[in-house]
């Protein structure tokens, strides 16, 4: 049965300081090197994917990428609190120092999680729509007393990164020229919005709201 990083206070158990130490080092370099290319990846990688529409040159953090990169930066750093505590008990004989790390390392893993679990909670539970960015694409698009009487009557906006959001969009208008480009080109002022899905409905005439 394992023992937890309580129970080796009072139950101390034996450790191979000398095997884990080389072992707990290139596991720290492993996770550096994870972290780096991750890293890279999370400030670049999906530059493309999120703003073709707009071409313009903010970079999206998808969470997916995010989460991978927050698993190899929190492993890397409870290896350094293992490499500590190991250091600790081969040279001073502190071997209180394991089990202490231990805990340290789960609480920074537990604050890690929790804030990861905050940014995609508001994803699964479609809570977006009470941002700015809802506002400002009504103002931009819901003209009814323009002379093209364009009504937006179904509106979907939900995050597809840290700063960037996607949009399905219901426009109904009588304006026989008005496209789907030109809707798109009219939303590419505003930079977090990465992706618009548009659907336009002809009619004779818009009721006024």
């Amino acid at each position: 049965m394992a023992v937890t990083s309580v129970e080796r206070f009072f139950v101390p158990q034996p450790i191979q300081y000398v095997q884990a130490l080389p072992i707990a080092t290139v596991g720290l370099l492993v996770n550096i090197v994870c972290a780096l290319i991750l890293g890279n990846a999370h400030h670049h990688g999906h530059d493309g994917d999120y703003h073709h529409h707009h071409g313009n040159g903010k970079h999206s953090h998808d969470l997916n990428l995010r989460s991978a990169y927050i698993h190899v930066v929190a492993d890397a750093a409870t290896s350094v609190l293992a490499i500590t505590a190991l250091t600790g008990g081969l040279f001073f004989g502190w071997a209180w120092l394991d089990p202490t790390i231990g805990i340290v390392g789960a609480a920074v893993v537990a604050v890690w999680a929790c804030g990861l679990i905050r940014q995609t909670s508001r994803v699964l539970l479609d809570s977006e729509m009470d941002h700015p960015v809802v506002q400002e694409i009504r103002e931009a698009l819901d003209s009814p007393k323009s002379d093209d009487g364009s009504r937006l009557t179904d509106l979907h906006v939900w995050r597809v990164g840290r700063q960037s959001f996607a949009a399905a969009l219901t426009l109904v208008t009588h304006d026989t020229t008005l496209t789907a480009a030109r809707v798109r080109e009219t939303l590419a002022a505003h930079h977090e919005i990465a992706h618009v899905t548009v659907e336009i409905q002809r009619c004779h005439a818009v009721p006024q709201g």
